[in-house]
């Protein structure tokens, strides 16, 4: 969507320069689109990731004033807030997030939504983060596609909004589920893929796979994938 967007951006541009017949070729005005493609992508991904930022500063200030209020009834005004912000920004930052596919980008946006993220940590696009104001990631983690790390749980009858800890060196895989509640107690730590982490549970260092969760090597060797990734 963000392509097609910056794609007839540029289309209109040519035809707005052929038309004021300023260039004297339609060659030039091609020229000038082709360049200006990048340009228009760079500024359309920056507009997008930006009204995620305001509409979360706008809606919800920071996630970390809903800890204290404890269980949020679904029909409360805080809950409404808590949804309309979580379906507005995941929906509009997944499409430049994935475009662009960079770890960098993707990393420093969730920074500037909140998260706290250790460097060297590597996260896809496509990861499900939601109320990151109370996430913590450490140094060197993996946090592989579609991963879900859900800083909320329904109890009680409503929506509770809690901590997710990674510590340094913690690998998360494919489509695996992390619910707070759980904790992850030491390093070199890997989840693997498809796997919840459900409240109550305790991870130590170790390769956890199933559901529950369980131990199955000692050793936490994902770190292989961790280094060698670019």
């Amino acid at each position: 969507m963000t392509f097609l967007l910056a794609l007839n951006s540029n289309g209109a541009l040519f035809w707005w320069i052929v038309r004021h017949s300023f260039l004297s070729s339609r060659s030039a005005a091609v020229g000038i689109s082709l360049v200006m493609f990048p340009a228009s992508l760079i500024a359309l991904v920056v507009v997008l990731l930006s009204l995620c930022l305001v509409f979360k500063l706008i809606i919800i200030g920071n996630y970390k004033r809903f800890v204290s209020l404890g269980v949020l009834a679904v029909d409360s005004w805080p809950a409404f807030r808590w949804l309309i912000s979580n379906m507005v920004v995941c929906s509009i930052s997944a499409l430049p997030l994935q475009l662009i596919d960079e770890y960098w980008l993707t990393a420093t946006f969730w920074k500037m939504m909140g998260a706290t993220i250790g460097s060297d940590t590597k996260i896809d696009p496509n990861v499900l983060l939601l109320e990151v104001d109370v996430l913590e990631v450490g140094d060197n983690c993996r946090i592989e596609e579609e991963a879900t790390l859900l800083c909320h749980k329904f109890n009680n009858g409503g929506a509770e909004i809690s901590p997710i800890v990674l510590p340094s060196n913690t690998y998360v895989g494919t489509r695996a589920v992390i619910l707070p509640g759980s904790e992850i107690v030491d390093k070199f730590v890997s989840i693997g893929p498809l796997t919840p982490l459900n409240p109550g549970e305790k991870l130590t260092a170790g390769y956890w796979q199933g559901s529950p969760a369980e131990k199955v090597t000692g050793g936490g060797n994902r770190r292989s994938t961790l280094d060698t990734e670019v």
